[in-house]
């Protein structure tokens, strides 16, 4: 990890604070237009970025799902996008907590109150027992600060917001990313040399 965890532990709650601002911005018409990641709905993404939160809960109260254990949210992100039809079943279960997700604004301040008081309460080397494997609060706190920050600027672009993350956000996540790819090309683009390719993506 690049951070220490107590700014993983800002970032996440940066995140969640921004997340929260954006779904009080989207108006009720918005809801179940299919704009979002190209087949989602608003409501569908909402739903799936809330899974960062719940996931904790869930992972934390788990027993342990394989012997693996992962040293850090890199490692985590290889492990579980190594299985082809990762993102097939991230859209499917999607779709399933959209349908169940009748109060978008109200489910995420209760879920987003209930998991920043359990992670305040728990120790930065905590084990979490993913499906991909054991790894620490803290790093698999890392890749809910990904999945929260990269799905907060899709809803704000889906609904017409300005996109914007807290600075704090935005710094594990391209912390977290860049170890999942090649940096020279980043490097070059940041720097104004080349172009990213278009099909360019660090989550593959």
């Amino acid at each position: 990890m690049l951070q220490h965890p107590a700014e993983v532990r800002a970032a996440f709650e940066e995140g969640a604070a921004t997340l929260l601002r954006t779904l009080r911005a989207i108006t009720p018409e918005l809801w179940d237009r299919r704009a979002a990641l190209g087949e989602w709905s608003t409501r569908e993404l909402a739903a799936h970025t809330l899974r960062a939160f719940v996931t904790i809960e869930g992972y934390l109260a788990a027993p342990p799902a394989t012997d693996r254990v992962l040293a850090d949210a890199a490692e985590y992100y290889a492990t579980a996008l190594s299985d082809p039809t990762a993102h097939q079943g991230v859209a499917a279960r999607a779709r399933q907590a959209g349908r169940q997700l009748i109060d978008p604004v109200g489910e995420a301040e209760a879920t987003i109150e209930r998991v920043l008081a359990q992670i305040a309460a728990t120790a930065d080397d905590e084990p979490v027992n993913t499906f991909a494997g054991q790894i620490t609060l803290a790093e698999y706190l890392a890749t809910r600060v990904v999945e929260v920050g990269v799905h907060t600027l899709d809803l704000q672009r889906a609904t017409g917001q300005r996109a914007e993350l807290h600075p704090d956000t935005a710094a594990v996540v391209l912390s977290v990313l860049i170890q999942l790819t090649s940096p020279v090309p980043v490097i070059l683009a940041l720097t104004g040399r080349v172009p990213l390719p278009d099909s360019f993506n660090a989550l593959g």
